[in-house]
Formats: structure tokens, C-alpha cells, sequence
């Protein structure tokens, strides 16, 4: 199993790209971070949908599959505390990657001189 293609927002698209960026990572990386973050941030279920006016960017399939698929899936349910269909589950996942990828903005732009992002990301 893998995920398949879900629209990102323009602002988020915007994010990820800052993101790798600063870590100096690859999108499909930067995706996953952003969801673990997302999901580990979160306190229960997102209902909070992220619409601007740019223009949406699409993830494309297979970034995350397998294993990797399984356990995002896994903890997603968990912290929604119900079962899910596969497209309610790809639309939480969205959620949970807009999230994560604004609280990792918040933190990079709150970092002093000092302090290094990655370490910084991973609290």
C-alpha cells in the first residue's frame, strides 16, 4: 500500500519548499517529517481545512508506502479514534501534513542564531 496523489496547499507547497531548504532534505522526506510532526503535535482529530489562493501542488503517489504507509496509517487512526476509509484517510493525512508543516515553519522562524533547526524540528 502507498499513498496516493493528495493537493497540497499553495502556502504549504510554499513551506516545504523553505523547509528542505533550511534542513537541506528531499520533498519526499520533507512530506514525512511534516506528517510524523502533524500527527505528533496534534491533539485528536483535524477538522481545520488550510485554503488559500495559490495554486495547489499535487504529492504525488508513492511517497510513502509500504511500512512506512502502514505505520502513518496506524497512528492516524489512533488519534482520530475511529476507522477510516482510504479516502478519509488520505484527506487526515493531508490535514495532518498541512499542520505539521506549519508548526516546523513557526519553529524554524523562531530559531536563534545558536540553535540548530533539525534539533530544533525534533522536540
Amino acid at each position: 500500500m502507498s499513498n496516493k496523489k493528495m493537493q497540497l496547499s499553495g502556502s504549504g507547497k510554499e513551506i516545504l519548499e523553505n523547509i528542505i531548504g533550511a534542513l537541506e532534505i528531499d520533498r519526499p522526506l520533507g512530506i514525512k517529517i511534516a506528517l510524523a510532526k502533524g500527527i505528533a503535535i496534534s491533539e485528536g482529530e483535524i477538522t481545520e481545512e488550510y485554503k488559500d489562493s495559490l495554486k495547489k501542488w499535487e504529492i504525488p503517489d508513492n511517497i510513502i508506502k509500504e511500512n512506512e504507509f502502514t505505520f502513518f496509517k496506524h497512528l492516524i487512526i489512533e488519534e482520530v479514534n475511529k476507522s477510516l476509509t482510504n479516502d478519509e484517510l488520505h484527506k487526515h493525512m493531508i490535514l495532518y501534513i498541512e499542520c505539521g508543516l506549519r508548526y516546523i515553519d513557526d519553529q524554524l522562524k523562531n530559531l536563534n542564531s545558536l540553535e540548530d533547526a533539525r534539533i530544533k524540528i525534533l522536540n
